[in-house]
Parts: C-alpha cells; sequence; structure tokens
C-alpha cells in the first residue's frame, strides 16, 4: 500500500511541475498568430509632445573612433545577452534611440548602476552591473560613446516599449 500511495504521490508531484512548466512557458512566450488571421492593432494614447531635438553634429573622427571602440567593448561585454541594438541581441530591453533619451551622465549612471539608476534597478541587475565598474575608463568611455550614439529617427518612436521617451517597466522596476 506505501509503494502505491509513494508512486502516486511521485506521479502528482511529476504532473504538478510539468504543468507549471508549461503555463510559465506559455506566459513568457507568447504564441505568433496562425498564418492569415490577423490580430487586432494595439494602440495606446498617444505620447505627449516632446520639443523637438536639433539634429546631432556630425561626430568627430575622434568621437567616432571611441565609438567604434564602445561598440566592440558592447560585443566583449555581451551586452547583448540583455539588451539589443537595431534588432540584434535580446528584444527585451533595446538600446536603440537611447542616446536621445539619456545624456553621457545618465548613460554613465544606467551602465555602471549607480547614481538614480540604483534606485530603480533590480538587485539581479545591479550585481551584474557591478562589473561595469571595474572597466578601464577609456573602455567604459568608449561604451558610453557608443550608447550615445543610437539616436532615434526624427520622427519615430524610440522603441515599442518606450514610446514618448518612458521607462520600461520590468516587475516594477525600471530598465535602460
Amino acid at each position: 500500500m506505501r509503494e502505491i500511495i509513494a508512486r502516486l504521490v511521485c506521479m502528482l508531484t511529476v504532473g504538478v511541475v510539468v504543468g507549471l512548466s508549461l503555463l510559465f512557458a506559455a506566459a513568457h512566450n507568447p504564441r505568433s498568430p496562425a498564418p492569415g488571421v490577423q490580430t487586432p492593432a494595439i494602440t495606446s494614447p498617444p505620447p505627449p509632445a516632446a520639443p523637438p531635438m536639433p539634429a546631432p553634429a556630425s561626430p568627430s573622427p575622434a568621437t567616432a573612433e571611441k565609438a567604434a571602440r564602445g561598440r566592440a567593448v558592447y560585443a566583449q561585454q555581451g551586452c547583448a545577452t540583455c539588451h539589443a541594438v537595431g534588432g540584434v541581441g535580446n528584444p527585451r530591453h533595446p538600446l536603440d534611440g537611447v542616446g536621445s533619451r539619456r545624456d553621457d551622465a545618465q548613460l554613465h549612471a544606467w551602465v555602471t548602476g549607480t547614481g538614480a539608476a540604483a534606485e530603480t534597478l533590480s538587485g539581479p541587475v545591479l550585481k551584474r552591473k557591478q562589473r561595469y565598474q571595474q572597466l578601464p575608463p577609456g573602455d567604459l568611455e568608449a561604451l558610453i560613446d557608443y550608447l550615445a550614439t543610437l539616436r532615434a529617427a526624427p520622427g519615430t518612436q524610440a522603441s515599442l516599449r518606450d514610446a514618448g521617451g518612458l521607462f520600461t517597466e520590468v516587475v516594477g522596476k525600471r530598465m535602460l
């Protein structure tokens, strides 16, 4: 009798774990619509009108070189694990247009998880960002220069998650 109860408990446990795994997967991986099925467009209220930003001057050769070095640092540090640029990388936190929304000091705070960013980022994200505080100053400056070049095209939204310059909300925490 004990063996039968033990087997039933084991099978029930496995069933609960598999069921919860399926629910979690379904919640975090939305299905794409079937071919030929149109999904209704999700509309949101228009963002408040922001004053037009002046077009950035063409970068000097030194700045362009530093931005190229920053792109290499971005790749070397594996930033695409958490972020995307131009649709390449993790689409959950796109960085397209971040240079239009943040100045260099704000970018530094968000990259290193210091200042105002430390109050908003979750603990695991802060822990991961601590390693950027250990980067050589030239690499960190180059990474920030690269991020500053990621400007939104005039008249477009920076990203679907950050329409109107709002922060991306992830479990009550704001992300870069």
